[in-house]
């Protein structure tokens, strides 16, 4: 009876698979290099969603299999409701301690807490690279599926691969990132926003207008947030905000 019910497990992990797209639903294609030449958080930072594509819920695991010219120092990596200020060669996360993460059938995770950046400007050997392997494991751990990874490469002499837009061809535009009372934001059409804190919770969440509009914080602690702006066609400008 314990063969049959492994047999027939067996199928149904096959079938699972992941994918990673930008936050706007872009697919990102395995074996992916992002180049950035610029260690600026607002220029240098890759947001993804990580995709379960089957109907059965799924767990995964991140590990660094590529470190060059670097040794992980200064290289921002958060998943969950974690930000690591630096990684690790053969590194992985969530370690094998803690449970791997999990994702429901045909769902994502949010692209607010998944996304890397370098701000180690490193030592004049060039190019930087970090390669993030992501893998299925299953109810023992096992790893099996088919893994996908991508690479972060920094190269300031290299033409950069922008992942945040410029606000002069995005929909919306903040033009004051440090505020006090209220956040303003210029937005070219209709959108909904989602303040989230640096750990992944979202503390409001709401509605602006085309034109002018001023989003009140004044009731929130003083810290670091992110302002996550999405319109009608699902395109999303993302911004880090600063209150004092």
């Amino acid at each position: 009876m314990k063969k049959f019910i492994l047999l027939c497990l067996l199928p149904l992990l096959s079938h699972a698979q992941i994918a990673l797209t930008k936050p706007d639903g872009i697919p990102i294609v395995n074996g992916q290099v992002f180049t950035y030449n610029s260690t600026e958080e607002s220029a240098a930072t890759l947001y993804y969603k990580i995709k379960n594509t089957s109907t059965n819920g799924i767990k995964l695991r991140i590990k660094i299999t590529n470190l060059q010219n670097t040794t992980g120092s200064g290289f921002q990596f958060c998943y969950l409701n974690v930000c690591l200020p630096s990684v690790s060669l053969n590194a992985v996360y969530p370690n094998n301690s803690n449970p791997p993460i999990f994702i429901a059938g045909n769902s994502e995770t949010p692209a607010i807490g998944y996304n890397m950046w370098n701000s180690n400007s490193g030592t004049g050997t060039f190019p930087m690279e970090i390669g993030v392997r992501y893998y299925l494991v299953d109810d023992a751990d096992n790893e099996y599926g088919t893994p996908f990874t991508v690479i972060y490469r920094y190269d300031p002499t290299a033409l950069a691969t922008h992942e945040i837009t410029k606000n002069q061809n995005s929909f919306a535009e903040i033009s004051d990132t440090v505020i006090k009372d209220n956040i303003k934001v210029a937005a070219k059409e209709n959108a909904s926003y989602n303040l989230f804190t640096t750990d992944g919770r979202s503390v409001m969440k709401g509605k602006i207008d085309k034109g002018d509009n001023q989003i009140d914080v004044l009731n929130l602690a003083n810290g670091i947030y992110i302002l996550n702006l999405e319109n009608n066609k699902g395109k999303i400008f993302v911004k880090k905000i600063i209150k004092h």
